[in-house]
Parts: C-alpha cells; sequence; structure tokens
C-alpha cells in the first residue's frame, strides 16, 4: 500500500527556496516522487510575494509541484477565529490547510523554516532547520 505524504508550505518556507538545502531538497523530493505532495496555501504564496516579489512565478514554474490551495470561506473563519488568538494570517492559512480536508483527508505537516508559531495549535510541524 502506498501512503502519500502531504506537506504544506508555508510563506517562511517558499522565502527558503533556492537557499536552504532542507527546503530545496524536500521540492526535489516531491519532483520525483508520486509519494510526496506539497500543497500551498494562496495567502502564504502572496505573503511571501510581499517580502520577495517574484515568488509567484516561481512557485508558478513549479506547478507541477507545488499543488496551490485557493482561499475559501472555510479557511476565511478558520484564520479569522485564530487570528482573534493572535496568530498572523500565514500561520492560519498553513494551518487550515494542514487540518484533515477532503483533499488530504488524514491532512497534512507544515514544512517550515520557522516551527515555533505552530506550537499548539493543533498541526503537526516539520523544522527544516534540521
Amino acid at each position: 500500500m502506498n501512503l502519500t505524504e502531504h506537506y504544506v508550505l508555508d510563506a517562511p518556507t517558499l522565502l527558503a527556496m533556492g537557499g536552504n538545502k532542507q527546503v530545496s531538497g524536500l521540492v526535489h523530493v516531491a519532483a520525483s516522487s508520486d509519494d510526496v505532495r506539497l500543497w500551498v496555501p494562496v495567502l502564504c504564496l502572496l505573503e511571501a510575494e510581499r517580502q520577495r516579489p517574484g515568488i509567484v512565478d516561481h512557485v508558478g514554474v513549479l506547478v507541477e509541484v507545488m499543488h496551490l490551495i485557493e482561499d475559501d470561506f472555510a479557511m476565511a473563519v478558520t484564520i479569522a477565529e485564530l487570528n482573534r488568538a493572535g496568530v498572523a494570517f500565514g500561520v492560519s492559512a498553513a494551518v487550515h490547510a494542514a487540518r484533515p480536508n477532503h483533499s488530504i483527508p488524514m491532512g497534512a505537516l507544515v514544512a517550515t523554516v520557522e516551527p515555533e508559531p505552530y506550537e499548539g495549535l493543533g498541526v503537526g510541524a516539520m523544522d527544516l532547520n534540521r
């Protein structure tokens, strides 16, 4: 039985593409394997673009490897609830995407270079600094 591994990439991780060996390695593995799938919430992509113009174009080239998660009302509700508790929008979007849903019934790990904000939010985070 083949189990697919699902990872959500947040804004700091998108910003680390090309300069962080762990992030680059994860993207490479996903590109060469049917068992690893990368997910990118649109809000995280736009947050990264705000900090470094051109990230949207870069991810666009990798559209076969990175699957975009479009914002919807359920994501807006999650983001609003978490934001009222002081959680940043991009972190909230990644949390929502990593929770079990119709596309990822078992949920996903947030693959991140900044794991601290995910502590206590009910989703697993894979520290790409190790």
